[in-house]
C-alpha cells in the first residue's frame, strides 16, 4: 500500500505511515457475489414456480355428469298412457326397454308403436352409430322385456 499523503511505502500491519505519521487507512475492495449465489437463486426460483404452475394445471374439479331429461313421461297433454287392463304406464315400459339395453343410454332412442294385446310396441334404435335393434314387446302387467318376432 501506498500512503495517501506521502505517497511512501506502508508495510501490511502498520496502522500509520512510517514517513509522515498520517493514519493508514485500509480499504477493502467490495466483494463481488460469486456467481454460484446468483445460480443457486435462479435454481430456487425456477423451483417455486415450476411447482406453482404444476399446483394450478392440475386442479381438477370432478362435476357430475348433466342428467338428460327424459321427455318421455310427463310431456303429454294429458299425462302419460296407460293401456287397458296394463300396470305400467307406457313411458314405464320405454324406460325398462331402455334400461334392458348394454349401450349408453344417450345413444338409445325408443318409438312406440302403441298397446296391443296387453303389451306395449316399442321400436329401438342406436343413435350414435344408426343401427335398429329391431321390434320390442313390454308386458303391461309385469313389465318383461322380450324381443318381438317377424309378423306378431
Amino acid at each position: 500500500m501506498k500512503c495517501t499523503n506521502c505517497g511512501a511505502s506502508i508495510p501490511g500491519d502498520a496502522g500509520a505511515c512510517p514517513e509522515c505519521g498520517v493514519f493508514a487507512r485500509v480499504i477493502d475492495k467490495p466483494r463481488a457475489r460469486s456467481n454460484r449465489t446468483w445460480i443457486l437463486g435462479l435454481l430456487l426460483l425456477a423451483v417455486i414456480a415450476g411447482g406453482a404452475t404444476y399446483f394450478f394445471t392440475n386442479q381438477r374439479t370432478e362435476s357430475p355428469p348433466p342428467q338428460r331429461p327424459i321427455r318421455v313421461v310427463r310431456d303429454r297433454p294429458g299425462g302419460a298412457r296407460i293401456g287397458s287392463g296394463a300396470t305400467i304406464s307406457e313411458p314405464e315400459a320405454i324406460l325398462r326397454l331402455q334400461r334392458s339395453f348394454t349401450q349408453k343410454p344417450e345413444c338409445i332412442a325408443i318409438m312406440s308403436k302403441g298397446y296391443d294385446n296387453g303389451a306395449y310396441n316399442l321400436v329401438a334404435v342406436n343413435r350414435c352409430d344408426g343401427t335398429k335393434l329391431g321390434r320390442w314387446r313390454v308386458d303391461g302387467k309385469s313389465g318383461a322385456v322380450s324381443k318381438r318376432l317377424m309378423g306378431q
